[in-house]
């Protein structure tokens, strides 16, 4: 072999030994002009162990893939969707709300303009503050009652609130119809007519507001059923009282409640520890007395062997038991190392005034940098116990360790997060439309029964919702004879009485 070529392959060797051991120990090298380390920090699975801070500016490159793409694509059309009919079921109640409030003027004001009726003086100007007041009071209630912007797509329309507007619509309708016949046409002179006429228009409309909010609101506050909502991966389950309500309504209430009171479900909590894997022998065994080997076994021997290995006793359910104690004893150690982490780590901060002293002050953001490499390890071992570290980002803790620092909170307080359930509404920031469906065999436009059962899907977990009526409480009243309320002892010499 030539010398130029044994040196190359010499260089060549050296080079990927180098790129070896680049990629070991997690750095790489790169032979330009100069020696360019660059440290690889896995944020999300050893945040605990690397904690460091950069001082030089980076830039981060995300690369999406094509179905990563396409996922954000269908989440931004789903909710450009969604968002659309949110304000597209407003455009009816507005058209009637404004209908409703303008007709009542336009009573007053078209004789006006149109054939100048006779004015009635003073005898007018008790109703015209009346006519002002109730208009007023109609805009406030109908503005708090129907002018919200809707949390929830139904997948039927809420059959008593159309009910409520078919009525004012049809109300309306035969009032400006009494008013062509009867005013128009017949183009009437006194004006204290035109003005009851209208003032008659808005006492009925409030009317109509005072039974939509007594049908809508009022009547489905009264307790009439218990829901037991139970989640299908997990086995965690609810109990809530609602009134008469429709099953769409009621799923809008069972989800409500959910992201307040359920916690988030964890998929790795589900799986159980690991057993150890041995095999098991019987404990009874056959020998052959004649000395002959004989594959065919004895039925006879054979329901021995059966009956027996049933009346034993299966080590799984005590391996099962002293694993979960180990591991329930585990995330107890994990946790006082923790505690006692930032309890000591908490203990060197302390608030001071503005004005300098021997230390340099400094702001939440930079004493939360400063205190988390102090308890990142005990944190990251009781994450990683309990399966919740795929939850929290290094970010996130510091931004939560600052927020906590601002408002002078105590480490259990900040440690609240992490050891304490928390609900799923703290996990659900990132998806701003969350989709559900409902599995039912009845009509979900259907009031609620004491046999009705459905079900709402996710994508990953579902709910089953049981319904019971409420029993009926027959509470009497009985006597109490207080002046009898008394006792005697009765003497016993084996006792000590």
């Amino acid at each position: 072999m030539p010398r130029g070529e044994h040196n190359r392959s010499d260089r060549d060797r050296d080079h990927e030994r180098r790129q070896l051991r680049a990629e070991e120990t997690g750095s790489q090298e790169i032979l330009d002009e100069g020696i360019i380390q660059v440290q690889v920090i896995p944020q999300d699975d050893n945040w605990g162990e690397t904690a460091t801070s950069i001082t030089e500016t980076a830039t981060s490159i995300v690369t999406l893939s094509e179905t990563d793409l396409s996922d954000v694509v269908k989440e931004r059309r789903r909710f450009s969707c969604v968002n659309f009919s949110r304000h597209v079921k407003i455009v009816p109640e507005a058209f009637l709300s404004m209908f409703a409030v303008i007709s009542p003027i336009l009573f007053v004001v078209f004789p006006v303009v149109t054939w100048k009726p006779t004015p009635c003086g003073t005898n007018c100007d008790g109703l015209f503050i009346s006519f002002a007041v109730k208009e007023l009071l109609l805009v406030i209630g109908i503005w708090a009652l129907y002018f919200r912007m809707s949390r929830v797509t139904l997948p039927r329309v809420f059959v008593l609130r159309v009910g409520v507007m078919v009525l004012v619509f049809l109300v309306l309708v035969c009032y400006w119809l009494f008013y062509g016949l009867r005013i128009i046409e017949k183009k009437t002179e006194q004006f204290v007519d035109i003005l009851h006429f209208a003032v008659t228009l808005t006492d009925t409309l409030l009317f109509l507001h005072y039974a939509s909010l007594v049908v809508l609101w009022i009547r489905q506050t009264d307790p009439l059923f218990t829901l037991k909502v139970i989640r299908s991966t997990d086995g965690v389950s609810r109990f809530y009282n609602i009134g008469p309500l429709s099953i769409q309504r009621t799923a809008v209430f069972v989800l409500e409640q959910y992201y307040k009171d359920f916690p988030e479900y964890n998929p790795y909590l589900t799986q159980t520890p690991a057993r150890s894997s041995h095999k098991q022998f019987s404990s009874l065994k056959f020998y052959d007395i004649d000395g002959k080997q004989n594959d065919k076994v004895n039925p006879r021997a054979k329901a021995i062997l059966t009956a027996a290995s049933t009346r034993r006793r299966d080590p799984a359910r005590n391996d099962r038991f002293y694993e979960e104690a180990e591991f329930d004893r585990k995330v107890k150690r994990r946790k006082a190392r923790l505690s006692n982490a930032c309890e000591e780590a908490f203990g060197h901060i302390k608030r001071v005034q503005l004005e300098r002293g021997p230390c340099v002050p400094m702001d939440p953001e930079e004493t939360a940098q400063s205190l988390f490499p102090s308890f990142a390890r005990p944190l990251q071992k009781y994450l990683r116990t309990v399966r919740l570290h795929h939850r929290f980002t290094m970010d996130g803790i510091i931004k939560h360790l600052a927020h906590c620092l601002t408002f002078d909170m105590t480490p259990k307080a900040f440690l609240e997060r992490y050891m304490n359930d928390q609900p799923c509404v703290e996990f659900t920031t990132k998806k701003r439309t969350q989709t559900w469906s409902i599995v039912c065999e009845e009509q979900v436009t259907k009031s609620l029964s004491s046999s009705t059962v459905f079900q709402l899907k996710s994508e990953d977990i579902s709910l089953v919702v049981t319904i019971r009526k409420l029993p009926y409480f027959d509470i009497s009243e009985d006597e109490f004879d207080f002046e009898s309320n008394k006792f005697v002892l009765r003497l016993n010499s084996e006792t000590s009485v």
